[in-house]
């Protein structure tokens, strides 16, 4: 039952902007699920990728084929500029990559350094938090604006990137962060969203295969690996159609006081158990 609720947190935080391998390395410490590292993390996550190609299957299918759309053409000696004006969502895939760099050299590099954070649930309180007043700042000076992928920039897909590799600290969301770093760069509201969401699936994917030998040796049942990664699936999907929803009316900020909430709560409470 308690993989099951790890599943369900991890389900409705991953898309929420509330960092969800925060939730669930103190969910983990509270409930006493004895799970080292990071790899059951992994897998759950993948079950919410899932979701994404699922809730966004006719945006990834017409992203993936215009980038070989994109290779095709640029053999033949077309500029990537006019690639780009006749394929949006080659822009959009090529952008995509640009994005994922920043946080793929930073998790690769470091990976040691942010594998013994999951082992620290109350530094992991701490950086909820600083999730919180993140998203409260961001609230209140990133309103958006209504930029699409057609006008979006390579220095706006890097500026994504590197806000998405602080999320690599578990209690910071990379939710928050890659959709206020949207936000900033003037996107549209549902559109920052979905560049959000599609952009989770490259790199939890690659951390995915870096995980993939754990995950198989993990000492779980196989019947509850499959039911927690099926309620992670389905709560995030709705997950992220009520996010949408939540960004479109401006009312992000109060995932800051539910994020302060948690963080006083789980910090003074693992400070009691730890005395």
């Amino acid at each position: 039952m308690a993989l099951i609720l790890l599943g369900l947190v991890q389900g409705l935080s991953e898309f929420f902007p509330i960092s969800s391998s925060g939730h669930l390395v103190i969910l983990k410490t509270l409930l006493g699920v004895n799970l080292p590292g990071s790899a059951f993390e992994a897998f759950l996550h993948f079950a919410t990728i899932l979701a994404v190609i699922f809730l966004f299957f006719k945006e990834i299918k017409e992203i993936f084929l215009s980038f070989f759309v994109s290779l095709k053409e640029l053999s033949r000696g077309k500029r990537m500029k006019n690639i780009f004006k006749d394929h949006p969502y080659a822009k959009f895939a090529w952008f995509l990559m640009i994005s994922t760099v920043p946080g793929a050299i930073i998790g690769y590099t470091l990976n040691d350094f942010f594998e013994a954070l999951f082992e620290k649930p109350i530094t992991t309180s701490i950086m909820l938090s600083v999730t919180g007043l993140i998203i409260w700042l961001g609230n209140r000076r990133y309103k958006g604006g209504n930029k699409y992928i057609e006008r979006i920039n390579g220095l706006d897909a890097l500026f994504i990137g590197f806000a998405q590799s602080i999320a690599i600290i578990p209690g910071i969301s990379r939710s928050g962060m890659t959709v206020l770093a949207c936000l900033k760069k003037d996107f549209e509201r549902e559109f920052a969203a979905k560049y959000s969401f599609i952009l989770s699936v490259p790199i939890i994917l690659g951390a995915t295969v870096f995980k993939v030998k754990e995950i198989f040796f993990l000492d779980i049942p196989f019947y509850l690996m499959v039911l927690s990664g099926i309620t992670a699936f389905v709560s995030s999907y709705g997950a992220m159609r009520v996010f949408i929803g939540i960004l479109k009316k401006d009312k992000i900020v109060y995932f800051s006081y539910y994020l302060w909430l948690v963080s006083a709560v789980t910090f003074f409470t693992l400070m009691i158990h730890r005395g």
